[in-house]
């Protein structure tokens, strides 16, 4: 009877241990892809009747489309910084796109996605656009190496001088010089030689793919570009891009299902933030474009697959934003997080289930002339008080005051066309306090920079008018240069 009972005793204790051992295959690959300047309405899954997509389409048909998704800001840089350290790009100084030779770059003690999955032993690869770096060669400027990518090929920006036979990508850190091909078909060549070369493939991996396109300079094979001249020159090569990006993405989900990798994985696609102003850009109708703070600025199409949780071409209604990457990493790997910092969002795997997310703070936004944020049904959009030329404008970030409000109702008005703050006074009163709040919140956080180019030229003339045009600017002396930029920010 005691050895019966030893022996079911070493049984039970070895299933026990069986169930809390950590196994490799139980942590899923991730793979983000992510295109850039991608409208709501720019894909066939959110509406578009023009654009073939039907790689990004059979994405959400097999497994889910999110209706109710957020960049982390209208513009590259912040945006991308916002998903890697799942806050609000302010907090990180991170204030619009990172203009060459910079010293703005996302700083090396921020924890970023890929760092997360260091301490779980994946590896980690980039490919494409990184976007949160001044300088490549600065090398006090962390790099993705820096960030936790273990291989990495990237542009600081936009593919130059087009997306065809690009001429700026590094590749861990030294600059490759021209690549024969197109951005996008290189990034996922490139990808793909990544995971051939791995050497133990039981490894759980992370992917980041961030796509060039459609952001200009636009190039796409001939054969793309000539199915849609009908539509115009603007419209039309913005449509077979689109469409020339979603051939390599399906070209990515071929050698995934090839290696049967795709059911072992959660994989998303969705955009920096949305379109540009330009003839052919979709939001689906609603206010906005990229740069601004309206839903069509930031609200991008999004949508993920994964084996069990996200499937069966469901769409979840459920507000999620890039704030909320970090913090369902920690989640999934039962960590805590590995900094003090505040972040800015919550844990997905909730929403995930198609249960509401109990969030303690709303999602918060800024740029360089207004913020928001999305409190249930409730989204105010308030305007900063006026800068002074000639004081410091980094100062002006960390101290300004909010001088005016709008109100909307996102669910009776998704495309923010009636203005409710003289209409419902209680709901107004309660967001201009937890606005306020999240203002005072962000902008003690805020490192003032040390350094030039803080903000690209383009957005300190917005108030500065007696800057010269930027095509003057641009033939000035360096050191001329520099001098209108110091003055203008301190």
């Amino acid at each position: 009877m005691k050895t019966c009972s030893l022996i079911l005793f070493v049984m039970m204790f070895t299933i026990g241990l069986g169930q809390n051992r950590p196994i490799e295959q139980s942590k899923p690959n991730i793979i983000i892809m992510m295109a850039d300047d991608l409208g709501y309405g720019d894909v066939g899954c959110f509406g578009n009747k023009i654009i073939e997509t039907p790689n990004i389409d059979q994405l959400a048909s097999d497994g889910v489309k999110f209706t109710q998704f957020y960049a982390g800001h209208p513009s590259c840089s912040p945006s991308r910084a916002g998903m890697m350290a799942g806050r609000t790009p302010f907090r990180n100084s991170v204030y619009t796109f990172i203009p060459d030779n910079s010293c703005v770059h996302l700083r090396n003690e921020q924890v970023t996605l890929a760092e997360i999955c260091k301490k779980q032993d994946y590896e980690t690869a980039l490919f494409g656009k990184w976007g949160l770096i001044g300088d490549m060669e600065d090398k006090s400027q962390p790099s993705p190496h820096d960030q936790g990518f273990d291989y990495w090929l990237a542009t600081h920006n936009n593919a130059q001088p087009s997306h065809k036979n690009p001429t700026n990508f590094y590749r861990n850190g030294i600059a490759e010089g021209e690549i024969k091909g197109y951005s996008s078909q290189i990034v996922v060549d490139n990808a793909m030689e990544w995971l051939n070369s791995r050497k133990d493939k039981s490894k759980p991996f992370l992917l980041v793919l961030w796509f060039h396109e459609p952001h200009q300079k636009l190039a796409q094979p001939e054969s793309f570009t000539k199915k849609y001249e009908k539509y115009g020159k603007i419209a039309g090569e913005y449509y077979a891009n689109i469409n020339h990006m979603d051939f390599q993405i399906g070209r990515m989900m071929n050698y995934l299902n090839d290696n049967k990798l795709t059911d072992k994985s959660w994989i998303t696609f969705t955009s920096d933030n949305g379109p540009k102003d330009l003839d052919g850009r979709s939001t689906n109708g609603l206010r906005g474009r990229k740069g601004q703070l309206y839903e069509g600025g930031y609200k991008i199409p999004a949508v993920m697959y994964w084996k069990g949780k996200l499937e069966g071409g469901k769409t979840i209604n459920e507000p999620l934003v890039f704030f909320d990457f970090a913090p369902t990493f920690y989640d999934l790997f039962g960590m805590k997080p590995m900094s003090q910092d505040p972040l800015d969002g919550v844990s997905m795997l909730t929403a995930f289930e198609g249960k509401k997310l109990n969030r303690d703070e709303p999602p918060v936004w800024m740029d360089v002339k207004h913020m928001t944020i999305r409190h249930g049904d409730w989204k105010v959009y308030a305007y900063f008080e006026d800068f002074t030329p000639g004081t410091s404008f980094q100062d002006y970030l960390k101290t300004r005051k909010i001088a005016k409000y709008e109100l909307y109702n996102l669910i009776d008005d998704p495309n923010e066309t009636k203005n409710l703050v003289d209409e419902n006074k209680q709901a107004f009163e309660m967001m201009k306090q937890l606005v306020n709040k999240r203002r005072m919140d962000v902008q003690e956080d805020m490192i003032p920079w040390k350094g030039k180019k803080v903000l690209p030229y383009e957005v300190m003339t917005w108030f500065n008018e007696n800057l010269p045009p930027a095509k003057v600017f641009n033939k000035l002396p360096a050191d001329k240069q520099d001098l209108l930029e110091d003055a203008k920010q301190e």
